[in-house]
């Protein structure tokens, strides 16, 4: 089980079995490809959903994927307002007008607009456990 101690005296934090710890989170990469919402149907089955990526050099420093290939991210535009909003809520801008039904893929440390029906593999993301 993947233990992490925090600077914050003597916490430590507790992913599960086959999740990557990393600061207060915990992240699993799929081994098969689906489309965006089956992956995040499956994120929801394990407690989680797909992975939110609060700044750009979180995105560099964690890419967890190691490869060459898109993963789906839990970022994706709203069909009446054409923005891209994160499975949280929060929005995040980026220039020019989304297309309706787009979600993102990160591919190496770029973030993708890429067709939601498109097989990917997909990062869940989880808050890890205090013990």
């Amino acid at each position: 089980l993947p233990l992490s101690k925090s600077g914050k005296g003597s916490e430590c934090k507790l992913c599960p079995r086959h999740w990557v710890l990393h600061m207060d989170k915990c992240y699993w990469v799929s081994k098969e490809n689906k489309y965006w919402r089956s992956g995040r149907d499956d994120c929801s089955q394990r407690g989680s959903d797909l992975l939110v990526i609060q700044d750009r050099e979180e995105l560099v420093k964690n890419n967890l994927t190691g490869n060459q290939n898109p993963v789906w991210i839990g970022l994706s535009t709203t069909s009446s307002g054409r923005m891209w909003t994160w499975v949280d809520g929060s929005k995040f801008t980026v220039s020019g007008p989304a297309e309706e039904t787009s979600c993102a893929a990160v591919k190496k440390t770029q973030i993708k607009s890429e067709i939601c029906n498109t097989h990917y593999k997909w990062i869940c993301q989880k808050e890890a456990v205090l013990i």
